[in-house]
């Protein structure tokens, strides 16, 4: 393939090995060829090509797919983090390449006492990748999704033109391409909203005997809005189960006032807000340490409607502590106001209130009985989901 290219298009053996592997480490498609961009022309050349001689092209960020979504067997895998400069920080918005952390773009627009709405747990993901799906988070009851908050992007078509489009030059594609999964256009910049940071949060860990209580709680904080952050964990841990809420108040914000709720203990500390949205960067070396890092993860993550949290929850929780978690996984419950989501394809159940749960399972290495163990679980957690009306997060379009 003869292309005039300012980074690189590689086929080297560990290049491909390399994009034949995301962190779900169950699906391995070895592309043809990977794309090292020298800037989005060269995205644009790529895909063109792909495009006149039938060849999938794949944009890849973190690598954090679980289903093998950021592969192309057989065809070319663009590796997005080549493109990762942050442009302009302004009062209200920043300009990013696609391929920039969640986290240096944090790092970036703190010192201007600024930072995105919403943000996932996990900040080393891409712009593009979390754009591409959606991005919820904590602060999603509050502030919607991620793709709430585009003001702007770049994209380069499934053609191969590269175009700029926003909610009122060329919205079909901007529709198009936020939460879109990559199929109807590669991100290649984006322009995002931007509100004041906090310097400290108050962060509430709330613990509960029992997920009817937890799901009450959270259903609370939600209609009231008291809280910047809620967020639901069900675990178990030194053979003890755990329901825990975790409740945070931004300082000059919300009254983060707990009257009213009903956990059997909990605890209570004032951190910077860093500390706070940087706080599962401790976990990755646990992780790591465990052998669980690079091991298969079978990830499944569904949204439901709210008279269903609790019978889905329990149902999970009924198998914490066995091999389908191991000792570092967990369950996560997210209370959505569905009203505050407003990207059309991001697909939500039909209910005012719903919930994202999600099952973080990991598997051994070199343990094929536990992964299809495992994704059996997690087909039986989908079947549940949608015959209550609910919705697989990252459901094929």
């Amino acid at each position: 393939m003869q292309l005039t290219l300012t980074g690189t298009l590689d086929t080297d053996n560990d290049t491909l090995t390399w994009a034949a592997r995301d962190y779900g480490d169950t699906i391995h498609h070895r592309p043809n060829a990977v794309l090292r961009p020298g800037d989005p022309t060269d995205i644009s050349t790529v895909v063109r090509y792909a495009h006149l001689h039938g060849v999938p092209v794949v944009p890849r960020g973190a690598g954090h797919s679980t289903g093998g979504q950021s592969q192309a067997p057989g065809g070319i895998v663009i590796d997005m983090t080549c493109l990762s400069t942050i442009h302009e920080i302004g009062f209200d918005r920043v300009v990013v390449d696609a391929g920039a952390r969640w986290s240096d773009i944090v790092r970036a627009t703190l010192p201007h006492g600024l930072t995105p709405p919403v943000l996932t747990d996990y900040l080393e993901l891409t712009v593009g990748g979390t754009l591409s799906v959606g991005g919820l988070g904590g602060a999603s009851h509050h502030h919607g999704a991620q793709t709430d908050h585009v003001l702007a992007l770049d994209v380069v078509t499934p053609t191969g033109e590269l175009i700029s489009c926003n909610p009122h030059e060329n919205r079909e594609l901007f529709v198009a391409v936020r939460a879109g999964r990559g199929r109807n256009g590669i991100i290649t910049r984006a322009t995002l909203r931007l509100i004041p940071a906090p310097e400290t949060v108050v962060w509430h860990k709330l613990r509960y005997d029992a997920i009817d209580e937890l799901v009450a709680d959270q259903r609370l904080l939600v209609t009231t809005d008291a809280f910047n952050y809620v967020e639901g964990q069900l675990k178990v841990r030194g053979g003890r189960f755990v329901a825990e809420l975790e409740a945070v108040s931004f300082a000059g914000s919300r009254s983060g006032q707990l009257t009213d709720l009903h956990p059997q203990d909990g605890e209570t500390d004032t951190v910077t807000y860093w500390d706070f949205v940087n706080r599962l960067t401790t976990a990755e070396p646990l992780l790591r340490e465990a052998g669980l890092w690079d091991s298969p993860h079978p990830w499944c993550n569904v949204i439901v409607p709210d008279k269903a949290a609790e019978e889905v929850l329990r149902g999970l929780g009924g198998k914490l502590g066995s091999t389908l978690y191991s000792d570092f996984g967990l369950v996560l419950a997210y209370p959505l106001r569905a009203d505050r989501i407003t990207t059309p394809l991001l697909r939500l159940p039909h209910d005012r209130l719903v919930f994202l749960i999600a099952a973080l399972r990991y598997a051994p290495t070199d343990a094929p009985d536990i992964v299809a163990a495992m994704e059996q679980a997690n087909d039986a957690l989908i079947a549940v989901a949608r015959q209550a009306g609910g919705t697989l997060y990252l459901d094929p379009l």
